[in-house]
């Protein structure tokens, strides 16, 4: 079995999301929603590269979910 080259990715479905969120709503909303990419990548250096969390990445991480919350409870 190949492995699949999955380099750019990222990238790419970030900017097929962000652009077209930006053109329906509050610029601010989309950036703050964009944040969670960077859970998605803290969970891939966790599980898959077995990259322990520090303290101020957890931190970090529950400022960001706390945020995302609060703006799609308003």
């Amino acid at each position: 079995m190949e492995a699949v080259d999955v380099r750019g990715l990222h990238g790419r479905v970030r900017l097929a999301v962000l652009v077209p969120g930006v053109a329906l709503t509050a610029a601010a909303n989309v950036r703050t929603l964009a944040l969670v990419e960077v859970l998605f990548a803290q969970a891939v250096a966790y599980y898959s590269l077995k990259q322990p969390l520090s303290t101020r990445e957890l931190s970090g991480i529950a400022l960001i979910v706390i945020g995302v919350a609060l703006l799609v409870a308003v």
